[in-house]
């Protein structure tokens, strides 16, 4: 082939707040036009309905003209559950007729309860959604796992997520308070409650210990029950962070935590792994191929506030622990979950489809 491959990437807007748009947002920044050519359409937008509407209709006739003219020979379709799988199930099909390529990457991270909420008639209709793939991409080997279960005929293939890791690291001054830090949508399925929960017992074991929250979600519940509390002075709602923002918090946080019900692979503990945080979370999804118990961080049962009072004030009151898991956590991420690794891979997986070897 004289050119470069040509690449359609369907996703969210890359403005977008969550994991799935800033993955696509680290990927963008890391590609190699001259390796792959690449087109990148957004399908959601956050906003009014109104806006969301328009933009779907809009990324339908942006596909159309793109596989009619630009003609691609790779579509790689960003998915996660619910609305969002009905939307790409949609265009899924309409770029079917173009006949590329195509790869379609679930992010969701409660496919499993999704799929279980339908009835049979609905799972069929999942299922051929999915089969309509030449493959499909997860962020886990646990989600391999699962998605094999199904029996489904496309080929199930799993990629970690990716990060851009900070070349180097600012650590806080000595003499700052001890930071937990949690990045994420507040909520009960990120455990946000769980962590409020713990807050008193930690406190009276680690006084000066600061908890801080960056993410929307659940802001006004959570600050809410905060302002009742003696403790609400050692507790900081950042709302969403990004860019320079966030690397400030990561730099000055001690620990990173996250103790979720249900995940896929998310970024943000793989963003606190590239700065050396150790990480208190929990063995869902994907994260146990990323956090390794008692080497990079400590995994808990969700739910289990006693044991995250355990494994925080442990970290906190031992310093020298706190440093061999932090050294161990960054060249976990360097290794595994760099962006420029993660990129090589993916052109790997391009290559196999579209030489057809």
């Amino acid at each position: 082939m004289s050119r470069p491959p040509r690449v359609l990437m369907l996703g969210p807007h890359v403005s977008n707040q969550g994991g799935v748009a800033v993955q696509v947002r680290i990927l963008l920044a890391v590609w190699d036009q001259s390796r792959y050519r690449v087109r990148h359409i957004a399908t959601f937008v956050n906003g009014p309905k109104w806006l969301k509407l328009l933009l779907a209709v809009w990324a339908t006739f942006q596909s159309l003209a793109n596989l009619l003219i630009w003609r691609p020979d790779l579509v790689h379709i960003h998915v996660s559950s619910d609305a969002s799988f009905y939307r790409k199930s949609l265009l899924l099909r309409l770029i079917r007729l173009g006949r590329p390529k195509l790869i379609l990457h679930c992010h969701a991270p409660d496919f499993d309860s999704f799929y279980e909420k339908h009835g049979e008639r609905g799972r069929r209709y999942l299922r051929a959604t999915l089969n309509a793939a030449d493959l499909l991409l997860v962020v886990a080997e646990r989600w391999r796992a699962y998605f094999e279960s199904l029996d489904l005929e496309v080929p199930v293939r799993s990629l970690h997520n990716a990060i851009l890791c900070p070349a180097t690291l600012s650590p806080a001054p000595d003499d700052a308070p001890p930071v937990v830090l949690m990045l994420g949508r507040l909520g009960q399925r990120k455990g946000t409650y769980d962590i409020l929960e713990a807050i008193p017992a930690t406190l009276d074991l680690c006084p000066d210990t600061q908890f801080w929250f960056g993410g929307d979600g659940d802001l006004e519940q959570v600050r809410e029950i905060i302002s009742a509390q003696a403790w609400g002075n050692n507790v900081r709602l950042l709302g969403w962070v990004r860019g320079s923002d966030k690397d400030a918090v990561l730099s000055q946080a001690t620990l990173f935590l996250l103790p979720s019900y249900q995940e896929g692979l998310p970024l943000a503990i793989l963003e606190a792994l590239s700065y050396g945080l150790p990480v208190v979370t929990t063995p869902v999804g994907g994260i146990p191929e990323a956090v390794i118990d008692g080497e990079t961080g400590f995994l808990i049962p969700p739910g289990d506030v006693e044991a995250m009072v355990d494994r925080i004030t442990r970290l906190l009151q031992n310093t020298e622990l706190c440093q061999q898991m932090s050294a161990r956590a960054r060249r976990r991420a360097l290794d595994m979950f760099d962006a420029n690794v993660f990129v090589q891979r993916l052109y790997g997986i391009y290559d196999a489809l579209v030489t057809g070897q």
